[in-house]
């Protein structure tokens, strides 16, 4: 397994995060892909830092991934704020959509799983539109029983993909692809959230200038109001709460260490 440095690992609210740039994660997929060995790739948001904070199993998971970078620009200024050597936020949608152009040059195999069935078959319409020769070998939506999910993981085993994307919320996507790692035996397998409902048009990427003033998740409710009002209102909070106690805990140690 071709692994990360240490020196690349730093430890933010409980969560081992990889400090990689978007095109030195690329680089990193392609380096697993290579080693044709299953790896899991994560990229928790506010929200599941907060989640993984309160669940044991979900933080372990988190922290045995093979590349785990922050999701969003508000997680990455509050990492800097607390002193993390960190380069740049690397979402699951970039690191999805910059891969993308990779994917398809190199004939690499792809198998999408998650959203409803008009969803990700919309979803794999336009990439065939969009990136002729892509090589699309399988995909399946995400409703469906995880306890019951063999003729998924067969359907998987057997178009023997060199990626396959999932498209689920968390923690479903983190604890599926951690259940069925070895199984599936796919050399990367990436937790990619909403990044379906983007490319089929059902909702909009932020603009780049919104994501760097951290207001990506505005953007987002504006969208889905509905669905995301009280998510994000106790998520913000908690995870506020978090960075406020990480940073009461640096200052604390700053003090004894001067006295």
């Amino acid at each position: 397994m071709d692994r990360i440095k240490d020196n690349k690992i730093f430890n933010f609210i409980g969560l081992l995060f990889h400090n990689l740039t978007l095109e030195e994660s690329i680089l990193q997929v392609e380096k697993f892909i290579q080693s044709n060995t299953p790896h899991k790739v994560f990229t928790p948001t506010a929200e599941l830092i907060v989640r993984a904070n309160h669940d044991d199993g979900l933080r372990e998971i988190c922290n045995t991934t093979d590349i785990l970078t922050v999701d969003s620009y508000v997680v990455y200024y509050a990492a800097r704020l607390c002193g993390k050597p960190l380069k740049e936020p690397v979402s699951a949608a970039r690191l999805m959509f910059n891969f993308l152009g990779v994917a398809c040059q190199k004939k690499y195999r792809l198998y999408l799983l998650g959203a409803r069935e008009e969803v990700v078959s919309k979803t794999v319409k336009n990439l065939e539109r969009d990136y002729p020769g892509i090589n699309i070998v399988g995909y399946h939506n995400g409703y469906f029983d995880f306890n019951n999910d063999s003729d998924i993981i067969r359907d998987i085993k057997i178009k023997s993909p060199h990626v396959l994307f999932v498209a689920m919320s968390s923690p479903l996507k983190e604890n599926f692809i951690n259940k069925n790692l070895m199984e599936m035996g796919v050399p990367v397998s990436i937790g990619v959230g909403g990044s379906f409902d983007i490319i089929a048009g059902k909702c909009k990427l932020a603009p780049a200038w919104v994501s760097k003033i951290g207001l990506e998740w505005f953007y987002r409710l504006v969208q889905e109001p509905g669905r995301l009002w009280k998510r994000y209102l106790i998520t913000n909070t908690k995870f506020l709460w978090l960075v406020l106690r990480e940073l009461l805990k640096i200052a604390g140690g700053t003090t004894h260490g001067r006295t």
